[in-house]
């Protein structure tokens, strides 16, 4: 690994769901607080592109057809970024005890998104299958905060965080069919200094992980056992996504929401984008098929 880097603005209060769009050569990510979409170049001297969003947003994919799918905290819809339309999808989901958190597309262009307990008590938390035809279909529940997706590279796993709960799980993932079998525990973070937070998948299959509350970025093999982490100079990174032009650039968002002001003044990198060049290349995120 590289030494770490970071882009001094802009500064999120809640950073999260970075998105490395291999199309355009740019890295995506929003400020769930602010209600921001930013997007630059990962040339050093490139320039950061702000977005307004109507809603609190939660997690995003890109839409073959152009635009994105967007799952705001209290509603799914397409976007078109250069109109500001919107199309809502309708979900089931029940907004008056869940909202949506964090996402991604399967490689057959699906999207996933999960839910959290409003107010993270109780496991009113479920995980829904987008299609292309935009029909959408409840694949798990009995989550507090449901958080981390992603799959392995051969498609037959995929990963998923109960983030208040401290656990990662893996499950059976049939990737023609588009379902999810035999959960069972990954790995468990209870008795860590942190919880897991949004995840990324390289190209040989391992885990990368954001420790939220922990200072770190951990990686665990397919079998669970933890072989890397990378430090960070702030507690509450949110989540990574590997990118740049040969994907072995690793983007980390990070929060300064939940930071007393104390731990703010001792954490004034608390909301940057950090980055970091790394040993094995992910792979090109998907595009929401729809």
């Amino acid at each position: 690994m590289s030494e770490l880097n970071h882009y001094p603005e802009p500064a999120a209060v809640l950073g999260e769901a970075p998105l490395w769009d291999s199309r355009e050569g740019r890295i995506w990510w929003v400020d769930c607080d602010q209600k921001k979409l930013f997007s630059r170049g990962s040339a050093p001297d490139s320039e950061t592109r702000t977005f307004s969003l109507p809603h609190h947003p939660g997690c995003y994919a890109f839409r073959e057809r152009g635009g994105m799918i967007m799952a705001y905290r209290n509603q799914v819809a397409l976007l078109d970024l250069e109109t500001g339309e919107t199309e809502p999808v309708e979900t089931g989901a029940d907004f008056s005890v869940e909202r949506f958190n964090d996402g991604c597309c399967d490689r057959a262009g699906r999207f996933w998104a999960g839910t959290m307990h409003r107010k993270r008590t109780d496991r009113a938390g479920s995980l829904f299958r987008i299609d292309p035809d935009l029909s959408a279909h409840k694949m798990a529940s009995d989550l507090i905060v449901s958080n981390g997706i992603s799959f392995s590279p051969d498609d037959t796993v995929m990963y998923h965080h109960d983030s208040r709960a401290g656990l990662i799980f893996a499950y059976d993932f049939d990737c023609d069919r588009g379902t999810i079998a035999r959960r069972r525990v990954f790995v468990d973070f209870n008795g860590r200094p942190g919880r897991p937070d949004g995840c990324t998948t390289d190209a040989e299959g391992n885990l990368w992980v954001a420790e939220i509350g922990a200072g770190r970025v951990v990686r665990f093999d397919p079998h669970g056992r933890q072989i890397g982490e990378i430090a960070l100079p702030v507690t509450r990174p949110s989540s990574v996504m590997l990118g740049g032009e040969d994907l072995s650039t690793l983007f980390i968002t990070t929060m300064r929401e939940g930071l007393s002001a104390e731990e703010q003044a001792a954490q004034p990198l608390a909301g940057c984008l950090f980055y970091t060049r790394v040993d094995v290349p992910g792979l090109p995120e998907p595009r929401f098929a729809g």
